[in-house]
């Protein structure tokens, strides 16, 4: 094989004619290719940045809804807390005005029931004493008799009592 200078030449410029028509003919094809591949490109990456912003409001959002909650439930444990404290309280108090009341109430029957006690004893007493000053005029005895039926008064007296 042989070195022809003119058919080198010839297939060189063939060659460079058909890389210049391909260039004009598939050039604004692959151009408008490109173009609509780089704008889709770009599409994309704008929908995801916007959804990547869309996601992170989303997350800001629920994020404050937590905390919203979580301040609401706090507040009505604390609500829940204060209104059982309260309820004690007043079980508490009510507890206290009923023991007051049954002491009270205790009390006045003890002093009821000391009374009648009293009165029973005056009455014993009284009784005792008319029955001693019968006795003692009856038999007008002298002065050691009498604290005799005194003693003996007293006596029945205790006796009585217990």
């Amino acid at each position: 094989m042989e070195f022809e200078a003119s058919i080198f030449y010839l297939q060189l410029i063939t060659f460079t004619l058909g890389l210049i028509l391909a260039y004009f003919i598939y050039m604004p094809y692959l151009r408008g290719w490109m173009v609509e591949r780089r704008n889709r490109i770009a599409g994309q990456l704008d929908q995801a940045e916007k959804t990547m912003k869309a996601a992170e409001a989303l997350k800001a959002e629920v994020d404050q809804k937590s905390r919203e909650m979580d301040e609401k439930a706090r507040a009505a444990l604390a609500d829940a807390r204060a209104e059982a404290d309260r309820a004690r309280n007043e079980m508490v108090t009510a507890a206290r005005a009923e023991a007051d009341k049954i002491l009270k109430d205790a009390r006045a029957s003890l002093e009821q029931e000391k009374q009648a006690a009293l009165k029973s004893i005056q009455s014993e007493v009284g009784g005792l004493a008319v029955a001693i000053a019968e006795k003692i005029l009856r038999s007008s005895v002298d002065a050691k008799a009498q604290q005799k039926l005194i003693d003996e008064s007293l006596k029945e007296l205790t006796a009585k009592r217990n």
